[in-house]
């Protein structure tokens, strides 16, 4: 999720001008873009508008209707030789008709720039979100970047850094006394190999509340074996609370045997806890829960084994060990499952998949269904099953709980209808069924791409 984080405390307060006229600064964004796509800049975009609907009906009798819409737009530049001005726009907004849930904007990306004709030097300024760093790179404020003209036999070398605020969550104004700044430098070799190693410090009202090191890599090795992995280290605890830390970390490997065989692994823990809230509390005079400290532990892991005995079909094998809370013990999932495309030269696609999972005497089977059809070039029908669902709970203390609802079914039918390569129109009817109640659901989308 792309979304800033939420602070604790921060309600009613924002800065003062001039980062509190966000919306000012949108709009001076907007026109100052319009202006350079008037100036034959060739930029690309889309436009997409989703409406929800639910109802969910308990076997009381009672009943409860939800409703959302929701817009976003995006629109960047086209890299073309010569051109030395850029701009970025990548914003979405929701509203809920029947209920009270107030409405919410959320802002990814904003911005203007320029740069060298040869892209060595590139600058910044408004709201950005930098890939480089992860779910912790967002800012607005200034950022600049320095790329090697050349290549070395390692590959091109890129510095960056950049400074500034954060926006508050679902609105268009700046934190107040938020501030974030870093640095990475990231290397780009052939075949899409990057290695990132970045910097990140958040502070608030003069207090450490994240300072975290970040490190990617994807590596391709031939056309047999590919590794991605990232990593976020906290060296300090937030608020000087706590320890240094290992707050996040995931790879997944991949060994290509043959054509028909290969073989994938990947690895994934991470903590999750509230630096905000804990940095508020320390500000403010107030204890802090050791528990709070400690946060939701996930660890989780896999292997799995792919074969493809011919070209249109696919087999593999499964298994993995999860700890999804702290206090769990670790539950183990084995899965089979088989897929097969355009099944010999029809427009016909299916795929099904059978897991069994222990977690002592919650062990339970789940299975998913999958069939799907193409009418024309145009037009893709899936029909789908799925049961043994999973539901997270936001929680105080330790983040969270997942919890396992091994009796809910549900049902969907799925259509994506290409009118042309500028509008696309989305349509999914979904049917859930639990042991208390039941909840249909249908989502339209239209898309605009130019």
């Amino acid at each position: 999720m792309r979304a800033p984080t939420d602070p604790g405390g921060h309600a009613g307060r924002r800065r003062s001008l001039p980062r509190r006229a966000v919306p000012l600064t949108v709009l001076v964004l907007l026109a100052t873009c319009s202006q350079l796509a008037a100036q034959a800049i060739p930029t690309s975009g889309r436009f997409a508008l989703f409406t929800s609907w639910s109802q969910r009906q308990w076997d009381d009798g009672s009943n409860r209707d939800f409703t959302e819409v929701i817009g976003n737009l995006s629109f960047y530049t086209k890299e073309r030789p010569g051109d030395i001005f850029e701009f970025g726009l990548d914003t979405r907004y929701a509203t809920y008709p029947s209920s009270e849930r107030e409405d919410r904007v959320s802002l990814y990306e904003a911005y203007v720039g320029v740069h060298t004709r040869n892209r060595a030097f590139n600058l910044r300024v408004g709201q950005m979100w930098l890939h480089e760093l992860g779910g912790i790179g967002s800012v607005g404020g200034l950022f600049a970047e320095y790329r090697q003209p050349g290549s070395t036999s390692l590959g091109r070398w890129r510095f960056g850094l950049f400074a500034g605020y954060e926006l508050a969550l679902y609105e268009l104004e700046y934190l107040p006394d938020i501030e974030k700044g870093g640095v990475y430098a990231a290397l780009d070799g052939a075949h899409g190999r990057k290695h990132v190693l970045g910097y990140v410090r958040i502070r608030n009202q003069g207090l450490t509340e994240r300072s975290v090191v970040v490190f990617n890599n994807f590596i391709p090795i031939g056309r047999s074996f590919t590794a991605y992995q990232g990593l976020e280290y906290d060296i300090e605890g937030p608020g000087g609370l706590g320890s240094s830390e290992l707050s996040y970390f995931f790879v997944n490997l991949r060994y290509r045997f043959s054509k028909v065989v290969d073989l994938q692994g990947t690895y994934h823990r991470g903590r999750s806890l509230d630096a905000r809230t804990i940095t508020e509390d320390v500000i403010n005079g107030r204890p802090v829960d050791p528990a709070v400290l400690d946060g939701l532990l996930y660890e989780s892991g896999r292997v799995r084994l792919n074969v493809r005995p011919l070209r249109f079909l696919s087999l593999w094998a499964t298994y993995g060990a999860d700890r999804n809370n702290r206090t769990d013990d670790t539950s183990t999932r084995f899965n089979l499952g088989l897929s097969g495309r355009r099944l010999f030269g029809t427009p016909l696609d299916f795929t099904l998949s059978s897991a069994r999972t222990d977690r002592g005497q919650d062990s339970y089977d789940s299975l998913w269904a999958s069939l799907g059809y193409s009418i024309g070039p145009k037009v893709y029908v899936s029909f789908d099953y799925r049961d043994s669902l999973s539901v997270f709970h936001v929680a105080d203390g330790d983040g969270g709980v997942i919890e396992i609802r091994p009796n809910s079914k549900l049902y969907s039918v799925s259509s994506n209808i290409n009118l042309s390569r500028t509008f696309s129109l989305l349509i999914t009817l979904q049917m859930l069924k639990q042991t208390d109640f039941e909840e249909r659901w249908v989502l339209t989308g239209l898309i605009i791409r130019f």
